[in-house]
C-alpha cells in the first residue's frame, strides 16, 4: 500500500484523522467463483441487477437446461456484482441471502470483500459517485450498447483512494440512514397518491357524498354538458419557439401532465414575435391538451403560477369555469380520463380531440357549494404529496452532495 498524502475527503467525520490509503481493486476484492453444476431439469430462481445502483430484482424460474453452467449462486453472504450495461449505465448492486439464484457470471461479475481491509457497503457507494462511475468507464472501454461489458481484468488494476476499514464502515452506515430515510419517503408518497386515487374514485362515482355547514345532504348531481358550464375556451397562439431563453416562456403540450404542469423543458417565444395578450396564463387557469399522441391527448392541467409569466400555444385551449380547481380534478379522475380518450381521433402517433366534441361532453355535476368541499379536500391531500416529495427532493439532493464529499 501506499499512502498517500492529503488525500483526505471534503466532509469527514471529526475522530478519523489518518490518511487515506490508495489500493488497487484487486487487493480490496477477491472474485467469486464458484460455479454450480445445475440439474437440467431442476427449475432456478435467476437474479438481475438494476441499473444505477438500483439494487436487486427476481426474474422469471428457468431449467437448468436452459441455464447451462455459466451460472453463480450464493447463500448467506453479501457479494459485491457489477456490470456495465446500455449506454454506459453502471448495473452495479450487493447481493444478501434473501436474493438467493442463479446469476450470468460473465455478465455480473461477482466478488468478495476482503477481510478486515473492505466495507462492502463503502465500496458499492463509491461507484456510484462521479470518480467511481469515471473509474468503471475506464474499465469499459470496448462495445457498444448492451455490449459494453467491464473488462474484468482492466478492473482489477483500477486504484482507488479509500481510508481504513472502520471509516469505511461509519460512512457506509450514514449513508445507509439517509437512504433507508428516502425509502420511507418515496412510500409515503406513493401511498399519499394512492389514497388520493382511490378517494377521487369514490367521489367522483358518488360512493362519497359532502355535506353542508348545517350537516344536511347538498342537491344531487345534475348531468350538464360541456358547452353548458364553460364560461370561456379559446386555443393559443401559433408562436415560433426554441430553447434560446427570452423573457417569454412558452407552455406547450409536453408540459402538460395529468393535473400539474411539468417545467422539465421549457422553451420560449423569439422576442421577434408579436404576442397576443390573451395567451397569457394566469393564476388557476385550465389548459386542455388538444393534440398529443392517442394515449396523451386530452390532459388537462391547471396553472399555479409555475413561472412569474408565460403563455400558451395553439395545441393548447383554455378553458374557465365557475370553480376551475374543481373542475382540473373532474377531469382527471378516472371516470374523466375514460370520457376524453373516447373523443380523442387519429392514430396512435397524431391524434386530436376537436373542441366540437368537446362540447357535447356531458358530466355529472355537484351544485357550486358541494365543489368547492370537493375542492378543498382534494388540495389538502395534494399539500401533503407536494410536502413529502418537496422532503423526497431534499433528501435525494443531500445523499448526492454527500456522495461528492464523503470520497476521494
Amino acid at each position: 500500500m501506499k499512502v498517500a498524502e492529503k488525500l483526505v475527503p471534503e466532509l469527514r467525520f471529526p475522530k478519523f484523522k489518518e490518511n487515506y490509503g490508495i489500493f488497487k481493486i484487486e487487493a480490496l476484492l477477491t472474485k467469486y467463483l464458484d460455479p454450480v453444476n445445475v440439474k437440467e431439469t431442476k427449475d432456478y430462481q435467476q437474479i438481475g441487477i438494476r441499473s444505477h445502483g438500483k439494487g436487486i430484482f427476481h426474474k422469471p424460474f428457468v431449467t437448468g437446461g436452459a441455464l447451462g453452467n455459466k451460472r453463480v449462486f450464493w447463500v448467506k453472504e453479501k457479494v459485491f456484482t457489477l456490470n456495465i450495461v446500455f449506454a454506459w449505465e453502471q448495473a452495479i448492486a450487493i447481493t444478501t441471502s434473501s436474493e438467493n439464484g442463479m446469476i450470468a457470471s460473465h455478465r455480473f461479475p461477482m466478488y468478495r470483500p476482503v477481510k478486515d481491509l473492505t466495507c462492502i457497503e463503502y465500496i458499492h457507494r463509491f461507484f456510484l459517485t462521479k470518480r467511481g462511475k469515471h473509474l468503471l468507464g475506464i474499465a469499459s472501454p470496448g462495445g457498444a450498447g448492451r455490449n459494453k461489458t467491464l473488462g474484468q481484468k482492466t478492473f482489477a488494476e483500477l486504484k482507488v483512494v479509500v481510508p481504513d476499514l472502520l471509516e469505511q464502515q461509519k460512512i457506509a452506515s450514514f449513508l445507509s440512514a439517509v437512504e433507508k430515510k428516502i425509502e420511507k419517503l418515496t412510500r409515503k408518497k406513493e401511498l399519499l397518491e394512492k389514497y388520493k386515487k382511490g378517494v377521487m374514485q369514490k367521489i367522483f362515482s358518488q360512493e362519497i357524498r359532502f355535506k353542508d355547514e348545517n350537516g344536511k345532504d347538498y342537491p344531487d348531481w345534475e348531468e350538464k354538458r360541456f358547452n353548458e358550464i364553460v364560461i370561456k375556451h379559446r386555443l393559443g397562439g401559433n408562436y415560433q419557439n426554441s430553447e434560446i431563453k427570452t423573457e417569454n416562456p412558452l407552455i406547450k403540450m409536453g408540459n402538460v401532465n395529468r393535473g400539474n404542469i411539468s417545467l422539465s423543458k421549457v422553451e420560449y417565444i423569439s422576442n421577434e414575435s408579436e404576442i397576443n395578450p390573451e395567451d397569457k396564463i394566469e393564476y388557476n387557469d385550465l389548459l386542455f391538451n388538444t393534440r398529443n399522441t392517442l394515449a396523451l391527448v386530452g390532459k388537462v392541467a391547471i396553472w399555479k403560477c409555475e413561472l412569474s409569466k408565460a403563455y400558451y400555444n395553439s395545441n393548447l385551449m383554455y378553458m374557465k369555469f365557475e370553480n376551475n380547481v374543481f373542475m382540473n380534478y373532474r377531469f382527471n379522475s378516472y371516470e374523466g380520463i375514460k370520457q376524453l380518450r373516447r373523443l380523442a381521433t387519429g392514430t396512435t402517433s397524431v391524434a386530436a380531440i376537436y373542441t366540437k366534441d368537446l362540447l357535447k361532453l356531458k358530466f355529472f355535476m355537484p351544485p357550486i357549494n358541494e365543489q368547492r368541499k370537493i375542492s378543498t379536500f382534494l388540495e389538502a391531500i395534494d399539500k401533503k404529496i407536494q410536502a413529502a416529495q418537496s422532503q423526497l427532493t431534499q433528501t435525494q439532493a443531500f445523499k448526492k452532495g454527500l456522495l461528492q464529499k464523503m470520497f476521494v
